[in-house]
Formats: structure tokens, sequence, C-alpha cells
């Protein structure tokens, strides 16, 4: 007789893991998209990454709150740009 195979429940906590992932693979990907091709507002970057505006706020936000991007303001709206790395910018001397 064969015996029936074992599945596995998935804890919550995966779940949570799976999110956290989630969210870090969509951060990667705007901050990307805002270091590659820069000066967008959000609304752009949802358009190009066909994703609804208020995710792509709630993440540039994040980023912002980190340093990795910044806002720059222009008239009404925001333009995010990113933040200049001084170790990799050259040195003149």
């Amino acid at each position: 007789m064969r015996e029936a195979p074992i599945y596995f429940e998935e804890d919550e906590d995966d779940s949570e893991n799976e999110e956290e992932f989630t969210q870090e693979i969509k951060r990667s990907v705007v901050e990307f998209v805002v270091r590659r091709f820069g000066l967008f507002n959000s609304a752009d970057i949802a358009r190009v990454l066909n994703w609804k505006v208020r995710d792509v706020n709630q993440v540039l936000k994040y980023l912002e709150c980190s340093g990795r991007v910044k806002r720059a303001k222009l008239g009404r709206t925001s333009i995010w740009t990113p933040v200049e790395e001084r170790h990799i910018s050259p040195m003149y001397y």
C-alpha cells in the first residue's frame, strides 16, 4: 500500500515573510526606475509599472524615509529623484 503524502500547513509566519519579501521587491523595482530614469512623479511610475498610484506612493514614501530617494516639489506635483551617493561620486584633486 502507498502512503498518502504529508502536506504541511502554511504557518502565519510564512505568509508574513512572503508579504515582507513582496514589499522589498516592490521597493527595489521602484528604486531602480527612479535611479535609472529619474525625474518621475508617482503617477508616471505607476503607469510604467502598471500599478496603482496609491501603492507607488507608499513605496516612494518608505524609500524617502530610508534615504534612498528624495522628493522635489515642482509646482503642485512632486518629482522623485535618486539620492546621490557620495561614495560613488568621483573625487577630484
